[in-house]
């Protein structure tokens, strides 16, 4: 698929913070001459994308924006869209720090955007959410929380990345694919970590795995919690095929695989991982998007650029496939499940109609290759068996309107 010209980006937007300079060398579309009209917003100093200090010995890398993704769909769809007379405009607006966003909200839905592309905070996406109209379609391209998916069942908010619920059902397909049935699950003490190792608890279940044991650590090294400490002697009196490592601040369980009572494979926080994307890929057009990715950023394709690349796309799709113009077409086209968008991941994905999460191959990868696709040819499914990565209609509280 391919797609159009410019990728306009407003530097004197509203009051909004300036742009750095890549963003303002690109090309502009005229003002009213873009059929399509996506707002990517941001957050001026967000907490995401700072220098991380390095404590303990872990180094945290510096999330990239990933703002380039949003421009790769523009060139990608480009050959598309000119044959159809489409001109899409990519209006990039930073809000400034501290600034409200029912504000901004407000201005985009004047605007005439067909749809807002949110890299922002938590907190800024659920007001964001909450302030534009239900016909202008807001895509989470950073957040995985089950609690998203369940709490704007009728907000126009799609996300992008798989949640939390389908990257455990990955996991747990591969395992019982393996026959390692029975996990030992370890988890830190953030409560990100317990929810993470509840969820795939109830994976374990979902797909007839057994968690044998659950256990929290503890960081740090006194001797008095050596029970919460020692990796050994937590793993010791337990038999198990599989460890489920919850260890969402990425210490403690950099030594698991190495500690372990038994030999056995971890999966989790460590060892095999789930993630929506992989610059490793390679199969179903992967190295290519990779390829033409490094090419224009100079850098490797992660999650976010992943995320923010196929939003785009998504919109683009609406408009190809559908006809859709304006902000109520684009979001009804997507919300009712009528586009199906190529993502490069072997099946075509779609937005499920009662939670609006992108319905998608999960990639299981190791730290130098990607291993496997969920789902699995064994796990049905009456829809399709990407429907049996997450939470599915029946067990949502959100209902199809």
């Amino acid at each position: 698929m391919n797609r159009l010209p410019s990728a306009a980006l407003g530097a004197a937007l509203f009051g909004l913070a300036a742009l750095p300079a890549a963003a303002q060398e690109a090309p502009r579309v005229p003002a009213g001459a873009a059929d399509l009209h996506v707002v990517y917003l941001s957050r001026e100093n967000d907490p995401a994308y700072q220098p991380v200090r390095a404590e303990n010995g872990v180094t945290v890398p510096t999330l990239p924006d990933p703002f380039p993704g949003a421009e790769l769909a523009i060139r990608d769809t480009r050959a598309t869209a000119r044959a159809l007379d489409l001109a899409v405009e990519l209006d990039r607006r930073v809000l400034p720090e501290g600034a409200p966003v029912a504000e901004v909200a407000a201005e985009i839905a004047r605007s005439g955007a067909v749809a807002v592309v949110a890299d922002v905070p938590k907190d800024d996406l659920v007001a964001l959410a909450r302030a534009v109209p239900k016909t202008l379609a807001v895509f989470d391209v950073r957040q995985h929380d089950d609690d998203l998916r369940a709490g704007f069942c009728d907000a126009p908010l799609f996300h992008l990345l798989p949640s939390d619920a389908m990257a455990t059902d990955a996991l747990a397909q591969f395992v019982v694919g393996k026959n390692w049935r029975r996990a030992f699950v370890l988890y830190g003490p953030l409560p990100a970590d317990k929810a993470l190792a509840d969820d795939f608890a109830a994976s374990a279940k979902k797909f007839g795995a057994k968690v044998v044991a659950a256990k929290q650590f503890a960081i740090g090294n006194d001797p008095r919690r050596r029970d919460e400490i020692d990796v050994s002697l937590m793993t010791a009196s337990d038999d198990y095929d599989v460890v489920f490592l919850a260890d969402t601040a990425g210490d403690f369980g950099r030594f698991v695989p190495w500690q372990l009572s038994r030999p056995r494979p971890v999966i989790g926080t460590e060892g095999l991982r789930a993630a929506a994307w992989d610059p490793l890929a390679e199969r179903f057009g992967a190295p290519q998007v990779n390829h033409r990715f490094a090419r224009l950023a100079k850098r490797d394709m992660d999650n976010g650029d992943w995320a923010t690349w196929a939003a785009v796309r998504s919109v683009v799709e609406a408009a190809i496939r559908h006809g859709a113009r304006d902000a109520a077409a684009v979001e009804k086209s997507l919300a009712e499940d009528a586009t199906p968008i190529d993502l490069s991941k072997g099946v075509e994905s779609s937005f499920r109609p009662w939670d609006h999460q992108l319905r998608q191959a999960v990639m299981l990868r190791s730290a130098d290759a990607v291993i496997a696709y969920a789902p699995f040819e064994p796990f049905l499914h009456r829809r399709t068996p990407l429907d049996t990565l997450g939470v599915d209609l029946e067990e949502s509280p959100c209902r199809l309107k």
